[in-house]
């Protein structure tokens, strides 16, 4: 991958971290927003690979750790970089996947990634059975709706980059 695509992914995450932290809020339905992080991990890792979700993975869920109390640092970056790896086996060169199944991949990988976090964090029982109905779910659902359209205008630019047009 040249400099340049590392420059644009850079700005891509900078966009989603901006995003995430300014829109998100605005977004919100009863407390529940989509996580563009995730949406922009998952993103990377199908059309570039496993090392490169990886990479952009850790960096997302480091930042994420700068914001999280001390006792649970590491855990946004071991679960994103989880996520990055997991999704990158998909990778688009290799399998090509349609919308419905892009945003099939996205709802599990938010999933996995939760629960990996809601592991590391070492939480209770009963307290992440009920993070995962109030929070994890239907942030889940509105993040694969909003993937679904980041997903659908990326996927709607490459087909005209394709076709020449």
């Amino acid at each position: 991958m040249n400099k340049f695509k590392w420059i644009k992914l850079f700005l891509i995450y900078l966009l989603a971290f901006v995003l995430q932290t300014t829109v998100g809020d605005w977004l919100q339905i009863f407390g529940v927003g989509p996580d563009f992080i995730v949406i922009f991990i998952v993103a990377i890792a199908i059309k570039y690979g496993p090392a490169t979700g990886c990479f952009w993975g850790f960096l997302a869920g480091f930042a994420q750790d700068m914001y999280a109390p001390v006792e649970w640092l590491g855990a946004h970056s071991i679960a994103m970089t989880v996520l990055g790896f997991v999704v990158g086996q998909l990778e688009e060169r290799f399998l090509t996947l349609n919308l419905p199944a892009k945003m099939a991949v996205l709802a599990i990988g938010f999933f996995v990634c939760d629960m990996i976090y809601f592991l590391l964090t070492g939480l209770e029982k009963d307290v992440v059975t009920n993070l995962f109905f109030s929070k994890t779910i239907p942030e889940c659902a509105y993040t694969v709706v909003v993937g679904a359209v980041v997903f659908y205008l990326s996927a709607g630019k490459a087909g005209k980059k394709k076709h020449g047009v």
